[in-house]
């Protein structure tokens, strides 16, 4: 199904749809499609999508494949699949063999295996960005002492959105936490599309301590900050060949930006980056709402989630369950979205939203037990 949304004429959507690519189909992959697809749809193009969710709201836009098994089952569907391209949102970043293995079917927008595996290894980005002058928290492998007088990090190679990060028992490598407050930046290749805040762990979210829960942008930086990730932007593609989208999580600690980690591929954060840009009047945020108690998604609530979504030039919910849907303690339910003039009045905004949508919630919930 093609999207009535007419192209809109921004860095990040445009890299995508060049002259040869526009109003052509492109393939979707990974655990969540629908804000790349949502963004590729606003640029020009047919979509094609494939996730864990198949979610309501992008299944009236476009054709969207809930796969299984995930993600071993990518294979089968992109090879059924006919599409010009395609390109991967997280966490498929650390399946690099199975991405230069889909890259075979079907050519791919984005960094290949090789690059993957080099740019997610934590102590060889540790290597090239300390010796390129730029701050990165000292990073060692788990298996080496640290100090106890220092905080750390323990985090996984295989993790995504802060899901694996937490103490350091059990993790495979250790990172010296950074106070201050987690950005992302974005990029389209080498050039700097935009900066947003990150919501992470935010109880009014439920999400998991140090798990990503929304963004929040533009976010402002310094003309010295600004120049410091084009330098970073240039670095990573020169020394990874990253290509298309990718995003740079980072904390800002007074005057330094601390490079955090590098997602080489779509990131949530795009699609505020990409809102910033075309309206440069207001500030724009999003906020994933957990489940922070089993629900059964009906037809009926699903179906009311979907009427209130808005249209996909900006959408005020996101991400909506299909029908049947059970969500255990922890997963995400949905997404919202909201627009206001500054970023503290966004997140008010965001607070509000998710507040009401939890009350709808658990009146769902209580007409469940007195049905039982």
């Amino acid at each position: 199904m093609r999207s009535s949304i007419p192209p809109k004429s921004f860095g990040v959507g445009a890299g995508v749809s060049m002259s040869a690519d526009r109003g052509a189909v492109i393939g979707v992959v990974g655990a969540s499609a629908r804000a790349a697809s949502f963004t590729l749809l606003r640029a020009g193009n047919q979509v094609v999508a494939a996730d864990l969710y198949a979610d309501a709201d992008l299944a009236r836009v476009c054709r969207v494949s809930r796969v299984t098994p995930y993600p071993e089952g990518l294979i089968a569907w992109l090879e059924q699949t006919a599409c010009r391209r395609w390109l991967y949102t997280g966490a498929l970043e650390n399946y690099p063999q199975l991405v230069d293995r889909l890259a075979r079917i079907r050519p791919l927008i984005g960094a290949q295996g090789k690059g993957l595996v080099r740019v997610r290894d934590p102590l060889l980005l540790q290597e090239v960005l300390n010796r390129s002058g730029f701050h990165f928290p000292t990073t060692r492998d788990a298996r080496q002492a640290h100090s106890g007088t220092e905080r750390w990090l323990g985090k996984s190679y295989h993790g995504s959105s802060g899901s694996e990060v937490g103490h350091t028992a059990g993790k495979r490598y250790v990172q010296r936490y950074v106070e201050g407050t987690p950005l992302s930046a974005v990029f389209y290749g080498q050039k700097l599309c935009g900066v947003t805040r990150q919501l992470v762990g935010e109880a009014w979210t439920g999400a998991a301590r140090y798990q990503y829960c929304g963004s929040i942008g533009p976010w402002p930086l310094r003309s010295g900050s600004q120049e410091t990730l084009r330098r970073l932007g240039a670095l990573l593609c020169q020394e990874f060949g990253l290509v298309g989208w990718y995003g740079v999580d980072l904390i800002a600690a007074g005057e330094r930006l601390w490079t955090i980690e590098v997602n080489p591929r779509y990131t949530a954060a795009v699609e505020i980056v990409e809102r910033a840009a075309q309206d440069r009047s207001a500030c724009f945020g999003k906020a994933i709402l957990f489940c922070k108690q089993p629900i059964t998604v009906s037809a009926q609530l699903s179906a009311g989630l979907l009427g209130q979504c808005g249209e996909i030039s900006w959408p005020r919910l996101a991400d909506i369950p299909p029908a049947r849907t059970q969500l255990r303690t922890g997963q995400p339910i949905l997404t919202a979205f909201a627009v206001a003039p500054n970023p503290d009045a966004v997140e008010i905004e965001l607070r509000q939203r998710v507040a009401e949508l939890e009350r709808g919630f658990e009146a769902v919930r209580a007409t469940a037990r007195v049905e039982r």
